[in-house]
C-alpha cells in the first residue's frame, strides 16, 4: 500500500512539473525528506499530510486513500498511552516494564502504523534511553529533522510535546552555554505561547513539558515566567483532572517559595505536602524522591 500511494503522489507531482521543494514550501506542513520517504514507499503519511498533498497537487483525497488507508487500532493507542505515562525514576522494575512495552510495540504494531506514529514511538524510545542512561551521548536525527517543524506551529500536538520534552531532557545535562542557544529560547517561548491551547488531549504531555521548562527558568532565574507557567500547569491539571504530576507541581512550587521568595518554612511545608500527595496517589518512589529533593534544595539554599 505504501509503495502504491507513494507512486501516485510522485506521478501527480511530476505531472505538474513540481519539485519536492516547491510542494513542501516552508516545510511547515511536510518536510522534503518526509515527502521523499512517502514517494519511495518507505513511510505512510498522516491524514493531515495526505490532505495537504492532495490539495497541493490538485488531486482527490479519495484517489490517494482508496479503501485501505490504515486506521490506528484501539490496542495500539492503549499501548502507546501506557508508554507515554510510564514514570521510570530509574527503578529497575519500571525500566524492565517499559522495555517490555516497547518490545510489544515494535513487534506487533510498528510496521503497520504511519510515519508520524512511528516518529512518536521512536521519540518515546529515545526519551526512555536518555532517562535510563543518563550520560548517553548521541546525535539525535529525530530532533534535527522534526523539532524546527514543531516550533513554527501555532498549536502543539502530541508529537510536538514529545519532541520538545526530548530536547529539554537531552539539553538539560549539558553546560549552561549549550542550554542557552537560540533553539532553547524558541522552545521556551513556544511553551509559553502555546499554553492557552492546552486541552484534555495533550494535558498530561503539556504538564510534563512545563515541569522541565520550569527547571530551565529556574536556572535562568526568570521567576516571573516561572510562576506564570507553574500557575498555568496547575490550572491545566485541575481542569483536566490530570493529577499524576500534581506532586511534582507542588514540589516546583516549593522550589519557587525557597529560591525566589526565601520563605523556608512555607517551602518545607509545601515539600511535605507534595510528598504526601505522591503517597496518596500510590507513588512511593515519587514520595521518597521529593523528600530527597527537599533535603538537597535546603542544603543548596544555605550556600547561596
Amino acid at each position: 500500500m505504501k509503495l502504491s500511494l507513494g507512486r501516485k503522489i510522485r506521478a501527480a507531482r511530476e505531472k505538474q512539473k513540481l519539485t519536492r521543494e516547491m510542494v513542501c514550501e516552508d516545510e511547515s506542513n511536510i518536510t522534503i525528506r518526509q515527502l521523499a520517504r512517502i514517494e519511495t514507499g518507505k513511510s505512510l503519511p498522516t491524514l493531515t499530510k495526505l490532505t495537504f498533498l492532495a490539495d497541493k497537487l490538485n488531486i482527490s483525497l479519495n484517489y490517494l486513500m482508496d479503501d485501505s488507508y490504515i486506521e490506528l487500532s484501539k490496542e495500539y493507542i492503549i499501548l502507546k498511552n501506557k508508554i507515554i505515562k510510564q514514570t521510570i525514576y530509574k527503578d529497575p522494575t519500571r525500566v524492565e516494564k517499559i522495555n517490555l512495552l516497547f518490545d510489544q510495540m515494535y513487534g506487533e504494531f510498528y510496521d503497520s502504523i504511519g510515519e508520524s506514529e512511528q516518529v512518536v514511538i521512536d521519540v518515546l524510545k529515545a526519551t526512555t534511553d536518555v532517562l535510563v542512561f543518563e550520560n548517553i551521548q548521541f546525535e539525535s536525527g529525530l530532533l534535527k529533522e522534526y523539532l524546527q517543524q514543531s516550533l513554527i506551529k501555532q498549536e502543539l500536538i502530541e508529537i510536538d510535546f514529545l519532541l520538545i520534552y526530548l530536547y529539554l531532557l537531552y539539553t538539560y545535562g549539558k553546560s549552561t552555554s549549550y542550554k542557552m542557544t537560540s533553539t532553547t529560547n524558541k522552545v521556551l517561548k513556544k511553551i509559553i505561547s502555546n499554553s492557552n491551547y492546552s486541552n484534555d488531549l495533550n494535558a498530561y504531555l503539556a504538564i510534563r513539558v512545563h515541569i522541565f521548562a520550569l527547571h530551565f527558568l529556574s536556572e535562568l532565574k526568570d521567576y516571573e515566567t516561572y510562576k506564570k507557567l507553574l500557575d498555568i500547569s496547575k490550572m491545566i491539571s485541575e481542569e483536566n483532572q490530570e493529577f499524576q504530576k500534581k506532586p511534582i507541581l507542588q514540589m516546583m512550587e516549593a522550589k519557587y517559595l525557597l529560591f525566589h521568595l526565601s520563605d523556608i518554612e512555607k517551602a518545607k511545608e509545601t515539600y511535605v505536602v507534595a510528598a504526601q500527595t505522591a503517597m496518596l496517589l500510590g507513588d512511593n518512589i515519587a514520595h521518597n524522591q521529593i523528600l530527597l529533593e527537599m533535603d538537597k534544595d535546603l542544603k543548596l539554599f544555605e550556600t547561596i
